[in-house]
């Protein structure tokens, strides 16, 4: 029944997706991120690049695709706090075709990682490319804000926006994403891989009204829901949107790559990288970043931080030309005390600097690794 009613009744956001340009274009440019250790990656960046396009393509033959790239996550009273179960939502409002009707993509990313996961962990590497696409599509979707709110193609707002979601990421994309630029950057381990998305479709949500100014600024009132667009209107959307959609491309090419090397890890792979402890949940008053311990050390050693608020934070490696060894933390931590332990057992003797920054706080250290 549920198949049925799907095949008849998908919304029309179901059909939409980043234009198939967009979608290889972030598959593709996500393996530039890869360590070294996933060469086998590395060296199927076309392929990659070339299957972007399949969760998509197979909406017209299974009726389940379609709400697996989309969550209409406003649509959910206290949507910022929703359930991270999907059984649990299911419970809740009492069938599962609501759910499925509002989009299911956090879910459908975590079981695309999980296959990711058994594929790699088994050796077969056919279907892990097939299904790193796939991964990377969802992504992809998630770092698209039309695709995480209701109001999903301007067709709810007064006056009505309605095309929006076509005009902005199939013609607009189509014209300007040879104008977006990426930066190399580096991955990082997430532990916790359902919080990470919904960190990232959160984002995107909030990004969704800043679009919807950027259409009314590019249009007359009511023009861009009928008739003819003024000759300017992707010019003005573009400049309006640029900043954020840059944004959003550069962040879906590096979460993408970090799923992908947390399959690696979880497969066993990849050594696991460090892990962070949080050892106490006093909020301390300053921003401190403590000398290791000990040092000098060979091979391993305890690096340990207070953060007075909660903040996107990095810790990060680097020898003392100022080029980056690794990456130990990458996320959005609360305020409190972290202590981590740094396994230098690849490295060469030497002094490294280790940094942290945390918002609007920086601060760095030194340290000798003698062997």
């Amino acid at each position: 029944m549920i198949k049925i009613f799907f095949a008849v009744l998908l919304c029309a956001e179901c059909l939409f997706a980043w234009g198939g340009t967009t979608h290889k274009y972030i598959n593709k440019n996500a393996v530039i991120h890869l360590p070294p250790a996933m060469q086998k990656f590395i060296d199927q960046q076309a392929y990659l690049e070339t299957h972007a396009v399949d969760a998509d393509n197979r909406k017209g033959s299974d009726a389940t695709e379609g709400p697996k790239h989309f969550l209409d996550i406003d649509y959910y009273p206290n949507y910022k706090n929703l359930t991270r179960s999907l059984d649990s939502l299911i419970a809740k409002y009492g069938t599962q075709v609501v759910v499925n009707d509002n989009g299911i993509l956090p879910w459908a990313t975590i079981w695309a990682m999980d296959s990711l996961t058994a594929q790699l962990k088994r050796g077969d590497w056919t279907k892990a490319y097939l299904t790193g696409a796939d991964v990377g599509h969802y992504v992809a979707d998630g770092h698209q804000p039309l695709h995480v709110a209701q109001n999903y193609d301007g067709q709810i707002s007064v006056p009505s926006q309605k095309g929006l979601h076509s005009r902005y990421e199939s013609t607009m994309m189509g014209t300007y994403l040879n104008a977006v630029q990426l930066s190399k950057d580096s991955v990082h381990y997430i532990s916790n891989p359902i919080e990470f998305i919904f960190s990232y479709l959160l984002v995107s949500n909030a990004l969704v009204d800043s679009i919807l100014l950027g259409d009314k600024y590019a249009a007359p009132p009511n023009g861009s829901s009928g008739g003819t667009l003024p000759a300017d209107y992707y010019p003005k959307l573009w400049a309006k949107t640029q900043q954020l959609t840059n944004r959003e491309l550069q962040s879906s090419t590096i979460d993408l790559a970090s799923l992908w090397y947390t399959a690696f890890v979880n497969a066993g792979l990849i050594t696991k990288p460090a892990s962070v402890d949080q050892f106490t949940i006093v909020q301390p008053r300053q921003f401190v970043l403590s000398q290791n311990f000990p040092n000098p050390f060979n091979p391993s050693t305890t690096i340990q931080y207070q953060l007075p608020a909660e903040n996107a934070t990095t810790l990060k490696i680097f020898d003392m030309v100022g080029r980056e060894i690794a990456t130990l933390v990458n996320t959005v931590q609360q305020s409190g005390s972290y202590s981590i332990r740094f396994n230098a057992a690849d490295l060469p003797s030497g002094v490294y600097v280790y940094r942290l920054q945390s918002g609007k706080f920086s601060a760095a250290q030194k340290f000798v690794l003698v062997k």
